[in-house]
């Protein structure tokens, strides 16, 4: 099982004490980053060794390996005496080194005090993940010589390069002691999944606290916090069988589907566990899935439609729709589901103060956006018997959705307004606007609400968009995405696991 290593990062070495006395019950080991300690205290570091009772990583790294070594004006000599003096003081399970730097003397005295080598290589400017796998693969394999442990650390800009750090770990499956890491939003899969990349260890970070420092900086981009690690994802539970899902979008820091998911395979005593996954090529995802053992992805903005092209088969609605949200990979393959579109359909009577769904008909509904959550939306409420207006930025998709769906398609401009101009029961915002990076971003500021019984906005995050503080602010019942993002994911939990939700309130 791969260990969980606390990255400590405090100025002091009382701080380093008490970030790790925070986080003792979550962790394994820990580094402590020396180089970030105040120059005077680092001398005494071996009192600290003495008094951690965990595995210790020493640590004095350069600013180009993202440290801050010689900002001070400190001497390679000085962090060479500094290496040894510690060592000699005796404590340390591990010392890291640079992969292009000998420093022979360093070396030769950590094997006299039995202290593992790591050799690593940072890359914080995104361009070792470029490279063939075998370059990479070759790099660390001839680290691991002499009894080293190679290490990688390389940001992480995109799908393609999450793929090729899957790629790089499977070719080094046969190097038993390894870590191989992707920082950046892109790489933090790696970090979640240690265990499928072979890693000995992943690394984690301090949250900040407010009674601290507030200069404390985070080890690397992308780390998580231990607790996160090990209460969220259940990290140490993490093996070669345990069944993985994730959610994948562009964004995804602001999923609330890993909360939701992992809480259900807790409260079902079920193994697994749900990470989020930022993607910018499903398709390259789809190849890092298959390494990895994922099976069951719920897929977001902006991928639906893309989700739908590229699985091997597909249901009925999924194909109606053109678009799919959840994707399940068996023995034959991937294949596409929808469930946006019950997800939302079951949200909406007690929105709407109706007694169910057939109450829908006849009603007039307007859609905003052209993507893969609009269609979903648009074909559920088509069959529901709604009539249907579609506006989309481009108004060709609209134009699309509406000749689908019996309905009428336009551009989302005020040049609309005579499709509307009569009043619409339900209006259904399912575009990006409003969310990060879009906060604030009102699709349809021309719109007064004319008739309007009920605003929806599928943005969950932040819970008010501008959209639906405007439409508040006119005295219209409003509902943003959580419920829908809630009654979508129960059925996704059960396609991924064959068993109910415990409960959706």
């Amino acid at each position: 099982m791969s260990a969980l290593c606390l990255c400590l990062t405090a100025r002091t070495l009382d701080g380093s004490m008490r970030q790790l006395e925070r986080y003792r019950a979550f962790i394994d080991m820990a580094e402590l980053r020396l180089d970030l300690i105040d120059p005077v205290e680092r001398e005494n570091a071996h009192r600290f060794s003495s008094r951690a009772n965990v595995p210790l990583i020493l640590t004095l790294r350069l600013p180009e390996d993202g440290g801050e070594w010689g900002k001070r004006g400190e001497s390679e000599e000085e962090r060479k005496r500094l290496f040894i003096h510690l060592l000699e003081s005796g404590g340390w399970a591990y010392i890291d080194l640079e992969h292009n730097r000998p420093l022979d003397e360093v070396v030769s005295v950590a094997r006299d005090a039995e202290t593992v080598v790591i050799r690593s290589v940072h890359d914080f400017e995104g361009t070792l993940l470029s490279s063939p796998v075998s370059r990479i693969s070759g790099l660390l394999k001839s680290l691991a010589e002499n009894d080293c442990i190679p290490k990688l650390a390389a940001l992480c800009m995109g799908s393609r390069q999450l793929l090729t750090l899957a790629r790089a770990a499977l070719a080094l499956e046969s190097l038993e002691n390894k870590v191989v890491l992707g920082m950046g939003e892109f790489g933090t899969p790696s970090r979640i999944l240690a265990h499928r990349l072979g890693s000995c260890w992943t690394y984690a970070s301090p949250m900040k606290n407010q009674n601290e420092a507030n200069d404390e900086p985070l080890a690397a981009p992308g780390q998580l916090n231990p607790e996160i690690l090990e209460t969220l994802y259940r990290y140490r539970s993490i093996d070669k069988e345990t069944p993985l899902y994730a959610v994948a979008g562009n964004p995804v820091a602001q999923s609330r589907s890993p909360a939701i998911h992992n809480h259900w395979l807790i409260e079902s005593a079920l193994a697994g566990s749900y990470l989020p996954i930022r993607c910018d090529d499903l398709a390259a995802l789809i190849e890092t899935c298959d390494i990895w053992g994922i099976q069951g992805l719920s897929v977001t903005l902006p991928h639906k439609k893309k989700a739908f092209s590229l699985c091997d088969y597909s249901d009925p609605l999924a194909r109606r729709i053109g678009a799919a949200n959840t994707m399940l990979r068996g023995g034959d393959g991937w294949r596409a589901r929808n469930t946006d579109a019950a997800g939302f359909l079951s949200s909406l009577p007690k929105a709407l103060r109706l007694n169910d769904v057939s109450e829908l008909n006849g009603m007039r509904a307007l859609v905003i956006g052209g993507g893969g959550a609009a269609r979903a939306a648009a074909h559920a409420l088509a069959d529901a018997g709604t009539r249907l207006v579609i506006l989309n930025r481009t108004e060709s998709k609209a134009r699309i959705l509406a000749k689908e769906t019996g309905g009428i398609g336009g551009p989302l401009s005020a040049d609309s307004y005579p499709l509307i101009r009569d009043g619409v029961h339900l209006a259904v915002q399912t575009t990006s606007l409003g969310m990060r990076p879009y906060e604030g971003v009102d699709p349809i500021p021309w719109w007064k609400f004319d008739g309007c019984s009920l605003v929806y906005d599928m943005v969950y995050e932040p819970i008010e968009t501008a959209l639906l503080a405007r439409a508040r602010a006119a005295g219209i019942h409003t509902m943003n995405g959580l419920e829908m993002l809630r009654a979508q994911a129960a059925l996704q939990f059960e396609l991924f696991t064959g068993m109910k939700a415990p409960t959706v309130d």
